[in-house]
């Protein structure tokens, strides 16, 4: 980023990282699942008009965001199957293409299904809180 703006990387990295804590503030105002009974109803009912599946609340999936070796001993648990280093990230989303859920901070070697075994995602889809949803 400095190189394109002109500025010293070392000042493009602090207002990089103000800018990530400011978005990380917005956060639970912008990506949630859906909270009430009726937002539910209605996330089933768009993934009923444009696929015909039934009781599904969001589309899930994973993709790993490319990142420099962190160095020290564990530098090697965020190689991926693929040979480069990342985050593997895990997204829900909305039929309308909206994200409502958002799981970064795995290892790039962390498998999808390790990674929603162990999110929130999965604990509250258990208790209930989405109805019937899938």
């Amino acid at each position: 980023m400095g190189d394109f703006t002109g500025i010293h990387k070392t000042t493009a990295g602090k207002l990089l990282k103000q800018g990530i804590i400011a978005i990380g503030h917005l956060f639970p105002q912008y990506i949630h699942l859906p909270q009430t009974e009726e937002d539910q109803h209605n996330a089933k009912g768009d993934f009923l008009n444009i696929s015909n599946f039934p009781r599904v609340i969001g589309a899930i999936d994973c993709t790993h965001i490319k990142i420099q070796s962190p160095g020290g001993d564990n530098a090697e648990v965020y190689r991926n199957r693929k040979g480069y280093f990342s985050l593997n990230c895990q997204v829900t989303c909305s039929a309308k293409l909206k994200i409502i859920d958002l799981v970064c901070r795995w290892p790039g070697s962390a498998h999808d299904s390790n990674i929603f075994e162990n999110s929130a995602l999965k604990i509250r889809m258990q208790n209930g809180d989405m109805g019937n949803g899938v």
